[in-house]
């Protein structure tokens, strides 16, 4: 559900004004309406030092250092401009080394010499000429004409030198080549230097990943709190020659006495109304239990606006159902329970709530498991257990099998999951706009809710469809009538009847659409299955006949064959009930999104 918000609204005198926004922030209650455009070039500025401070904090964390007692003698702020130093000195060497290489990789060919040597020789008046010609280019002619020796020869190039004799003018058609300052030795040694100036530079790094990330959160931390109060005083208003402050806010209801009990207390005017709809308030959740852990869920797509329904406890068992279906797979549902179980107990509390959610999704997973007989890629159908050969014996007497019968569920929970989100829009609509502009949806919602009905009384009630005739016509007058002429009592007859028409084919085709989506359940849960099974059968085949060895090579190729098949079918469990979630089910309940999450003014510890 959404917690109901009420707008504070201050008015502070200018000397009380800063002890009053470290006593709101103290408070760590009120979401502080930013009334000005964008922000100051120093808040600017704030921010993206934060986001410096945050890259360097997670370039630590990625090293995988074990911590350590933190440092306490030296200054945050200094190990960060330390830190970034270091990582410019890296991009620099880093950025030699690839020259150094190219340097190395061009001289190669010519061998090491001594450029000492070459100096000498050019100031005793004997210099060299560099080149490179193509094999099919070079003519050996070259040879009895000038004083030519070959260095090399490699791949389609030769590599050879003239010795430039007085007033001779060399001018071959290939391709002159010019000499690095050094030797391939003395380069060899220059990128040996700089490689041991970054393995030092990687180990002072790797020593402030050890000691100094506490220290980089606090200091991150503080420039959290420090941007936010100057964001706060930005957007405060300044009137009767800035002695007084008028800045305004949203509280929860149910954090209401908090501030009173303060407020109360101190000199400070202020006036409290309620939520209108035409203003941009934040969107605070407060589900419980079970459905409270999907919420970061609904957020990945959109918050509700604040005049919504929040949907999380209404999509949340669907999820739930959606991924054990797709993942499918009894011992992998088992596998994800414990895993959560273990987690928890290590993670960090703001991290437990998911774990949580993976053990119900771990639940899930085993519940259809057990439904569709799959263990780790086994066919529990084609097994002696007493229930699944039963159920298998039923089965084959009807002519159908498990498979069937989860195509056949998965177009039952689609179309339940449609007509739900039906009834949500239909009740969104009459909360926000009110019943006259909600009839069309109603209308639609009766149609399908009427046919669905009809159907199952003939196909299970043994109603003849004569009989039901009546009933059926009585239907289509009475929901044509809401959803062509009174979808919108605002607007004349005609316009109605023109949107509604619109209106009935995006629906149809729309509805059909949603319906064949949900078959993507039974088919990434068959895959699932399929993969396991495969994977099962390659360890009985690839394993030998070998005693000790076989069982070996039987449990390596199982361990690494389910890893992958969890792995990716644990992915497509996961995205794909939230591709149904965030495009079926909210496009049938009119979810509009777009709210803005509740953000209170407060001190980060």
């Amino acid at each position: 559900m959404i917690i109901p918000m009420k707008k504070y609204s201050f008015l502070v005198y200018h000397r009380d004004y800063e002890d009053f926004l470290k006593n709101l922030r103290d408070l760590g209650v009120v979401h502080l309406i930013e009334k000005k455009e964008g922000v100051s070039d120093d808040i600017r500025d704030q921010y993206q030092l934060i986001d410096r401070v945050d890259k360097t904090i997670r370039l630590l964390k990625k090293k995988g250092v074990q911590a350590q007692v933190p440092q306490t003698r030296v200054n945050a702020k200094d190990i960060f401009n330390d830190i970034t130093s270091m990582q410019s000195q890296l991009e620099q060497k880093n950025h030699s080394l690839t020259h150094l290489q190219k340097e190395i990789t061009e001289l190669l060919p010519w061998g090491d010499f001594s450029s000492d040597l070459l100096k000498k020789l050019s100031e005793n008046g004997i210099n060299f000429k560099f080149f490179i010609s193509q094999k099919r280019k070079f003519d050996p002619a070259w040879m009895e004409d000038y004083p030519l020796e070959i260095i090399n020869k490699a791949g389609d190039s030769i590599y050879f030198i003239v010795v430039e004799r007085d007033l001779e003018e060399i001018n071959l058609p290939a391709e002159e080549f010019r000499l690095p300052k050094h030797s391939l030795s003395e380069l060899y040694l220059i990128k040996d230097n700089i490689h041991k100036d970054v393995s030092d530079i990687n180990n002072k790094i790797d020593e402030y990943a050890a000691e100094a990330i506490p220290a980089l959160e606090g200091y991150k931390n503080h420039l959290i709190q420090t941007v936010e109060y100057e964001k706060a005083k930005f957007h405060t208003d300044r009137e009767a020659e800035e002695r007084l402050m008028i800045i305004e806010g949203w509280v929860p209801k149910d954090k209401e006495e908090n501030i009173n009990l303060y407020l109360d207390k101190s000199s400070v005017i202020y006036i409290t109304t309620e939520a209108d709809p035409g203003e941009k308030i934040p969107v605070l959740l407060k589900n419980k239990g079970f459905f409270s852990k999907f919420e970061f869920i609904g957020e990945l797509y959109s918050l509700p606006r604040y005049s919504e329904i929040d949907l999380t406890p209404f999509f949340a068992p669907f999820y739930a159902l959606f991924f054990g279906f797709c993942l499918g797979d009894a011992g992998y549902g088992i596998l994800i329970a414990i895993a959560a179980v273990m987690a928890r107990k290590k993670v960090q509390k703001e991290i437990k709530p998911v774990t949580v959610l993976i053990f119900y999704l771990g639940l899930a997973t085993i519940f259809f498991g057990l439904i569709g007989g799959t263990f780790f890629g086994i066919n529990l159908y084609n097994t002696s257990l007493p229930i699944y050969s039963s159920l298998q014996n039923y089965f084959d007497s009807e002519g159908t099998n498990i498979n069937n019968l989860l195509f056949n569920l998965s177009l039952i929970l689609g179309g339940v999951q449609i007509i739900f989100g039906m009834i949500l829009k239909a009740v969104n609509e009459t909360i926000q706009f009110g019943w006259k502009l909600a009839l069309g949806t109603f209308g639609w919602l009766m149609l399908v809710v009427g046919l669905v009905t009809i159907v199952l009384i003939n196909k299970l009630g043994g109603v003849d469809m004569e009989a039901l005739k009546p009933a059926l016509y009585l239907l289509l007058a009475a929901s044509g009538l809401l959803i062509l002429f009174l979808n919108n009592l605002k607007r004349n007859v005609l316009m109605n009847l023109g949107i509604g028409l619109w209106n009935s084919y995006n629906m149809i085709t729309g509805i059909i659409g949603d319906l064949l989506s949900y078959i993507r359940l039974f088919a990434l849960g068959i895959s699932s299955a399929i993969l396991g099974f495969v994977f099962n059968s390659l360890a009985v085949s690839m394993s030998g006949n070998i005693p000790v060895l076989s069982i070996l090579f039987m449990i390596i190729i199982l361990i690494i064959g389910h890893s992958i098949n969890l792995f990716m079918s644990g992915l497509g469990s996961f995205v794909h009930p939230m591709r149904l979630t965030f495009v079926e089910f909210y496009k049938n309940a009119g979810f509009t999104g777009g709210g803005k999450k509740y953000s209170p003014f407060k001190k980060i510890t």
